[in-house]
């Protein structure tokens, strides 16, 4: 414990970290090295830093580009191209290795708010801690490099902002800063319309607190302030290369068929897993918190935690919001009251050099994780063998990403057009393009919903012979788990021969031209 006194003065005791700032650190340390340790997955990577790299050199596209299975010129929305820009612009700076950092920053930098927020609700740190551990453990397959991670602070900065003027704990001025949040937010990625759904939530819970005037409720002249707020996200909504067309585009992608069907982030959460298992547990544990709360939720904890429960069970991309808003409000409900300060120096001093020590370990391990340090590490050879040797940014990105495959392609180009793995083409569009075009990719609302059950019925070894004959498909790069059937199709076909094999990763090329 450390004091500075002086003559005629009472000592004061510097700030230092108690036993109980330790369970919260080490639970965003354990958060924070997790969210480092994930690899990175190509579907939503490269075509996104890719599109980055147009937008920084030509300004933003509107059509298709990188694919051949539909027109050229067929119109596409990159509605996330200010996220997009930033990936690039982190790239040219710092390579891959600064890319990722970014997302290991930005989670640990979210969850950090999470915890903030659950001690804000409860004033426990260890309540924090396992707010975040919650949130965190329901998020684990939502952890990749992609643009849905400039999100992460937005949403959070706006939940806690609304928070703490809806307690009377904020002066009016803070919610200017709403707007100007969501000014960002509706360039760098689609889930800005979750902060207009966080803000509707507190206006009508707020007015009908208001109307019911119950204890605590804002009064009218306070309700104004946040009336206004949301007018003034709702206006800054506007503010993007579609203008009011971003309200078309949203509505559009939501009755998306492919997007709807195929993929598995707009289907329901399942029980089975560790994050759906987590997700089905906070809900749990959010149903008992509220039926036994030492303090009753508001009208508005109860649209909020309801609202983001209801979508997350319609989609798995919407349960990192359900998660980081809820689990405060289960501290929340769970916190028992504060009880006095004990008046020894050891409390009053916040702890002992040892808590500090402890504190420096965790920062030292989160650290020894990040990309320019971890390949150092000689981590478990399992753990190695996850991760795809990408040029100059080893054990970062997941097996799956077809290195072998495009240096083959970028050595011998091929002489006609690609048929592909729906997640080798992002990598291909970072790697190949403009000298080669792909066949599919995960744009998937570019992509009609015939073309995607073509794609589907080829990849199980379904007529591939007439549909490579009429595409005049000159050379395929599978995946020999994810296209089984394909796989073995392929050596029964006359006139074609494998000129790679390379892990999963297959380059065939016909051999009768």
């Amino acid at each position: 414990m450390t004091e500075i006194s002086s003559p005629g003065t009472p000592a004061r005791v510097l700030p230092a970290l108690r036993l109980e700032h330790l369970w919260v650190g080490l639970a965003l340390g354990l958060i924070a090295a997790f969210i480092s340790l994930v690899p990175t997955a190509p579907h939503d990577f490269w075509w996104h830093l890719r599109a980055g790299e147009l937008i920084a050199t030509g300004g933003i596209p509107t059509t298709n580009r990188f694919a051949w299975a539909v027109p050229t010129d067929a119109p596409f929305v990159y509605q996330s191209w200010l996220g997009e820009w930033l990936f690039f612009q982190l790239y040219r700076l710092g390579g891959l290795q600064l890319v990722v950092f970014a997302r290991n920053l930005l989670g640990a930098a979210a969850y950090t708010l999470v915890a903030c927020e659950a001690y804000a609700r409860s004033r426990s740190w260890r309540l924090a801690a396992l707010a975040a551990l919650l949130a965190a453990a329901m998020t684990i397959n939502n952890f990749t490099t992609r643009t849905q991670n400039w999100s992460w602070l937005p949403f959070m900065g706006t939940l806690m902002l609304l928070g703490r003027y809806a307690e009377g704990r904020l002066a009016p001025r803070w919610l200017f800063a709403l707007p100007l949040m969501m000014l960002f937010w509706v360039n760098a990625h689609g889930a800005f319309v979750m902060g207009l759904l966080v803000a509707g939530a507190f206006v009508v819970g707020e007015t009908l607190r208001r109307l019911l005037r119950q204890p605590g409720a804002l009064y009218w002249d306070q309700l104004r302030p946040l009336y206004l707020a949301l007018a003034g996200m709702a206006a800054a909504v506007l503010v993007n290369p579609l203008g009011p067309g971003i309200v078309g585009y949203v509505r559009d992608l939501l009755g998306d068929a492919p997007s709807q069907q195929l993929v598995i982030e707009w289907q329901s959460p399942t029980p089975r897993g560790i994050a759906g298992a987590a997700f089905y547990l906070g809900v749990l544990a959010l149903l008992a918190a509220f039926a036994f709360a030492r303090r009753r939720p508001t009208i508005t904890d109860v649209l909020l935690a309801c609202g983001l429960a209801w979508q997350a069970f319609v989609g798995v991309r919407y349960v990192v919001w359900f998660g980081m808003a809820a689990m405060p409000l289960v501290a929340q409900s769970l916190a028992r009251p504060r009880p006095a300060p004990r008046s020894s120096g050891r409390e009053r001093g916040g702890g002992s050099g040892a808590n500090l020590a402890v504190a420096g370990l965790l920062l030292l391990i989160v650290a020894a994780v990040q990309p320019w340090t971890k390949p150092l590490l000689g981590l478990p050879e399992a753990y190695q063998g996850l991760f795809a040797p990408v040029p100059g940014a080893p054990q970062l990105f997941t097996g799956d990403t077809p290195v072998a495959a495009v240096a083959h392609l970028r050595a011998e180009p091929c002489a006609g057009r690609i048929f592909n793995e729906m997640g080798y083409g992002s990598y291909m569009a970072w790697a190949l393009y403009p000298s080669a075009q792909h066949y599919i990719d995960p744009r998937v609302e570019l992509f009609d919903l015939t073309i995607w059950e073509r794609y589907a019925a080829v990849s199980k070894g379904q007529g591939v012979p007439v549909f490579l004959a009429e595409q005049q498909v000159a050379c395929v790069v599978l995946d020999s788990e994810k296209q089984a059937g394909l796989a073995a199709a392929m050596p029964a076909l006359p006139g074609w021969e494998r000129t790679l094999l390379a892990g999963r990763s297959e380059v065939w090329r016909r051999s009768d031209q």
